[in-house]
């Protein structure tokens, strides 16, 4: 009889721990973005290495609190505007928490290798061996995100 209430008190215990991992990995650590830090423009690296200026509305953001490649965001913007940006090599869209709706990184993804999406350089090395990338659609729809740059994957480290 103990055996079996051991057995139950461990898998309880399982469950309370996977359900509690789960909510810190999708929940805890991110915080949306307040309305009093919603841009009303970004700043790209131009393909001349000159600032480029793009508007933003519509914004919805998402950060995270424990990772600098937590930040993820979608808004409209001028893509006319954003043309005159540098591409991003290798934009890797990331994963964003499920009820975050408007980011979907698979067709994200899927869009920038077909050419319906372009991808660029929002900042090199926002943080240590990060970039910031802004995917940009004809009709305007914009997305953003964090990824390692090329120095963190030579060494494979984030500082």
């Amino acid at each position: 009889m103990s055996g079996k209430i051991m057995a139950i008190f461990f898998a309880a215990l399982l469950l309370l721990g996977g359900a509690g991992l789960y909510y810190l990995q999708v929940y805890y650590y991110y915080r949306e973005v307040p309305a009093a830090e919603i841009p009303t423009a970004m700043t790209l690296v131009g393909a001349d290495g000159q600032p480029v200026s793009i508007p933003v509305s519509g914004f919805k953001g998402i950060y995270s609190v424990s990772t600098p490649i937590g930040n993820r965001a979608c808004f409209t913007t001028t893509p006319a505007e954003a043309a005159a940006a540098e591409p991003y090599d290798k934009p890797t869209p990331l994963g964003a928490p499920s009820w975050f709706g408007c980011f979907d990184y698979g067709q994200i993804t899927d869009d920038i290798e077909s050419g319906a999406a372009k991808a660029y350089l929002g900042q090199k090395n926002i943080a240590p061996k990060i970039d910031n990338v802004i995917a940009v659609y004809p009709d305007g729809r914009a997305y953003e995100w964090r990824q390692p740059n090329e120095e963190a994957e030579e060494k494979r480290t984030i500082d």
